[in-house]
């Protein structure tokens, strides 16, 4: 009787434990900023999203930084959803972090960024430099 209590108190445990370790996950994923050639013209670059990522489960918080290699009057820049569905402005901060909760979308969806210049004249082509996100997930 005794062995039959020690065994489910500990296979409790081990449920309780496996439940504790599953609740999410994240990945990064690096990319260099879209180059901006033409003014008033909007570019894109998708961050691959890491290998066996799940698709089941829910993102939170994602954190990026992104980067040119000289500032550029008129640059604006958001980090989006593959499918542009969802876009926020963070021209303001190149670095921090979005909540995407409210959002409802799986831990293999993947993010771009999305720059441009607007203006009028010429320009000089504008190079990004290295540019991440952090994605973070929960199966909640």
């Amino acid at each position: 009787m005794k062995q039959k209590a020690i065994t489910f108190a500990l296979s409790g445990l081990l449920l309780l434990s496996a439940g504790a370790y599953a609740t999410g996950g994240s990945y990064s994923s690096t990319i260099s900023a879209p180059t901006v050639t033409l003014k008033n013209q909007w570019y894109q670059k998708a961050f691959p999203v890491t290998s066996g990522t799940p698709s089941a489960g829910k993102i939170s918080m994602v954190y990026y930084n992104w980067a040119y290699g000289r500032d550029q009057a008129g640059l604006r820049v958001s980090l989006c959803t593959s499918t542009s569905t969802v876009c926020i402005n963070v021209t303001n901060a190149k670095s921090g972090s979005v909540n995407f909760s409210s959002y409802n979308l799986s831990p293999n969806q993947s993010f771009s960024l999305k720059a441009i210049v607007e203006g009028t004249g010429k320009m000089v082509p504008l190079y990004g430099n290295q540019s991440q996100v952090i994605v973070n997930y929960s199966f909640n």
